[in-house]
Parts: structure tokens; C-alpha cells; sequence
């Protein structure tokens, strides 16, 4: 997950639940330094390794380099401006499924037209939450009527709500535990969802419990077992619940009515040693088959492996599975983010990150840096506090604790 630095207030470092899988914003591949070179550099990289290159770098040359561009730097929005276009990216789009959904786009559409009862939709109001976004336009009748659900929709694009909603309607009408199973597959994501379920049910007597790794099982097996009506989960932490727990523990899962698959594509994904597909098998084994629940999946970014489940054989009794996506299109990337591109030699990457921090346009704001390591986001913790920047970092070789404490500080 990320590892972050602000110089005037703190910002978190952070990586996921698999330190290998989250994506290096600050620091560039180190084939693309390569290209910021001396010409002489580009001819022998055909006739030279890597490594010698780097050794007979001009370092006068980098110098007046650095210069250059750092005295370009202000802000992230002037990168915006000097920055070249580019041509952009060409996006497939699937073949349109004949049960896939559209969501209204009528700007004055309420939750009330949604069929969502008064004391959720009061309760939305309370939190600021007034309109559905396209997400909760699509799904929140379609859960409401039954059908399971794949979501596909942009970050922060309100899923939670999408999902949330629904559940906590049909359980304030039969009030039953355990009614819903979340499984997501960070402890931070997993906390979020409980925290907004908490809010979202504040009128009602709903009890919902955090099951994620990093804490004691023991407070968390008895809780399980005294028939909470919401689980949030990691599915690495439910399963060994499954695994240890005892029958008395566990035998409230097999009445679920609800199983969510938050940010689906990563529980699902079969590559690499850190997969959580077996974890997510041995969770659903204790569930209900799928012709006695309501499956819901969302993410950000349907990836084969998820849009194949919507042709999966119907069960008897069970309505055709209903895909919506919104925006998906778009890289799932939000209007209002501006993104810059910037090569810089490998070498002297921390340098430039240094400098970047240090100008008039970025000292006041808070910045999350992005690491694909937790060695890099621990390297970088370290070295960014030398500097006299004030930082914390967030990845999963942090006791829980200290996650949590260093979250609450940026």
C-alpha cells in the first residue's frame, strides 16, 4: 500500500494486505531512467549492461539536469500544463450483457424514488449524504428486488452505500443474525465499511463486528459467536475463525442472507503466492449455497475473472444475475484528479522526491506516496524523517495498532 509523506502535516505510508501487489506512484520503473540519459548513454545501451550505464553517468550532466526541472516545479497542476499530451489510452469495451443494468441518470433521482425507506434515507441525510450516485441509482433496486449483483464502478463513487443500503433495509424487516457477511480484502477497507455500517444503521439496534487480522482472535471468536447481525471481514482472519474456532463459533454463518465481495477483483485474483481465493473458498464453505443467498460483488475494475461469474449457471429459484457498471470505462480514474508523468534517473529518485516535497506548492498539502514494497515504504519513512519532513507510514508489517494510530495522524 502506500507509503506517504507530508512536510507540514503527516501523511501515511501504506501498502496492502499483500506487499507485492499495490502500485509505486513516487517511484519510477528503473528501465524508464534510462531515457533521461546523454545521447552517448542511449547508443550503448544496446552494447553495455544496465549497470554500467548507471556507473558512467555525467554527473555535472544530472546536475544541471535536476536544475531544469525542478525549477519547473510548483505544484502538481503546472506539471499539468507543461506536460506534453498524450494520446489517449484505447479502452475495449465488453460486448453489452443482455442482464447488465443502467443506471438512471436523472440528476433529481432520490434515494425515496429508490424505494428506500424514510429512516435511511433521514439517516443519509445525516451524514451529508443526500443524492445516489450512478452506482446506488443502478443497484439499489435491483438488491432490493432479490437479484444477486456484480457492481463495477470508479473509487469513491459511494459502492459501500450501494451495498450497505439494501442490506440494511431487508434486515430491519427481519431483523435475524447473522444477516450479512462482508469480506474485503484490507484490514483499513474492512474498518471503513464497518465504520459507515455503524453510521448508516445509527436509528436502529444493529450490531456489527470487525473480523481482521493484527488484533487478538479470542475477544473476536467470542463476539462472532454471540450472533452479531453484520460480519466485516478480512477472509485470511475469518478463515482461520472457520479453521479454530469451533462449531459453536461458526454456526451462525451457515444462515447468512447477504455475502459481499468488496473490491471483488482483488479477492478473486489468482496470480501471484499472495491469492486470498483459498481463504475466500474456505469463508464460503460455511456459507449458505448460493441458491439460498444474495451474492454481491463490487469493484472498481470488473476483470474477467469477475464479469465470467455473471454467466455461471442460474441456480432454481434464483433471478439472472444483473451487472451495472458506471465509469468503468474511464480507468476508473475520477474527473477531478490531475496526473503527471515524470521521468528522472533511478539514482536519484529521492533526490527529486526531496525537492518535489520542498516547493512553494506542495508544503502546505497533504501526499500520500505509493510503494509496491513495505521495505520501500519503510526506507522511505526513515530517510523522508531525516529530512526533517514530518511523515508516518501504513503497510502490513505494522502491528494493528499502529496502523490504526498512524491512519488517525494524517
Amino acid at each position: 500500500m502506500p507509503s506517504s509523506a507530508a512536510p507540514r502535516r503527516p501523511g501515511p505510508a501504506a501498502d496492502d494486505e499483500d506487499p507485492a501487489s499495490s502500485s509505486a506512484n513516487s517511484s519510477g520503473a528503473e528501465s524508464e531512467s534510462d531515457y533521461l540519459d546523454s545521447p552517448g548513454s542511449r547508443k550503448r545501451r544496446r552494447t553495455e549492461p544496465p549497470a554500467t550505464e548507471i556507473i558512467e553517468e555525467d554527473d555535472d550532466d544530472d546536475e544541471e539536469e535536476l536544475k531544469a526541472v525542478v525549477s519547473t516545479i510548483q505544484a502538481p497542476s503546472r506539471f499539468k500544463r507543461a506536460a506534453v499530451p498524450e494520446q489517449a489510452p484505447k479502452t475495449v469495451l465488453p460486448a453489452p450483457s443482455q442482464n447488465a443494468i443502467t443506471a438512471p441518470t436523472d440528476p433529481n433521482t432520490s434515494f425515496s424514488s429508490l424505494n428506500v425507506r424514510p429512516w435511511l434515507v433521514q439517516s443519509l441525510a445525516n451524514m451529508a449524504i443526500k443524492r445516489p450516485t450512478g452506482i446506488q441509482k443502478g443497484c439499489i433496486p435491483e438488491i432490493l428486488k432479490g437479484r444477486d449483483c456484480i457492481g463495477g464502478s470508479r473509487t469513491g463513487s459511494g459502492k459501500t452505500v450501494a451495498f450497505a443500503v439494501p442490506i440494511l433495509q431487508k434486515w430491519a424487516e427481519d431483523p435475524t443474525a447473522i444477516f450479512a457477511v462482508v469480506l474485503t480484502p484490507t484490514r483499513e477497507l474492512a474498518l471503513q465499511i464497518f465504520e459507515q455500517f455503524k453510521a448508516i444503521s445509527a436509528p436502529q439496534s444493529l450490531k456489527a463486528i470487525l473480523i481482521t487480522g493484527g488484533s487478538d482472535m479470542r475477544p473476536q471468536a467470542i463476539a462472532l459467536a454471540q450472533r452479531p447481525h453484520v460480519v466485516i471481514a478480512t477472509p485470511g482472519r475469518l478463515a482461520d475463525h472457520i479453521r479454530t474456532s469451533g462449531e459453536d463459533t461458526i454456526c451462525g454463518l451457515r444462515r447468512v442472507k447477504y455475502v459481499v465481495l468488496d473490491e471483488a477483483d482483488r479477492l478473486l485474483d489468482a496470480t501471484g503466492p499472495g491469492s486470498m481465493i483459498p481463504d475466500v473458498e474456505e469463508c464460503l464453505s460455511v456459507l449458505p449455497p448460493s441458491s439460498q443467498r444474495q451474492t454481491l460483488l463490487f469493484t472498481a475494475t470488473i476483470t474477467p475473472e469477475v464479469r465470467a461469474l455473471k454467466d455461471m449457471p442460474i441456480k432454481p429459484g434464483k433471478q439472472p444475475v444483473f451487472v451495472c457498471e458506471v465509469d468503468t470505462q474511464s480507468l476508473a480514474i475520477p474527473a477531478t484528479l490531475s496526473q503527471m508523468h515524470l521521468q528522472v534517473p533511478v539514482t536519484h529518485r529521492e533526490h527529486y522526491l526531496h525537492t518535489f516535497l520542498l516547493t512553494d506548492g506542495n508544503a502546505d498539502k497533504s501526499i500520500i506516496i505509493f510503494c509496491n514494497r513495505t521495505s520501500t515504504a519503510d526506507y522511505l519513512h526513515h530517510l523522508l524523517r531525516l529530512l526533517e519532513h514530518r511523515v508516518t507510514s501504513l503497510h502490513s508489517g505494522l502491528p494493528q495498532r499502529q496502523r490504526v494510530d498512524n491512519l488517525g495522524r494524517f
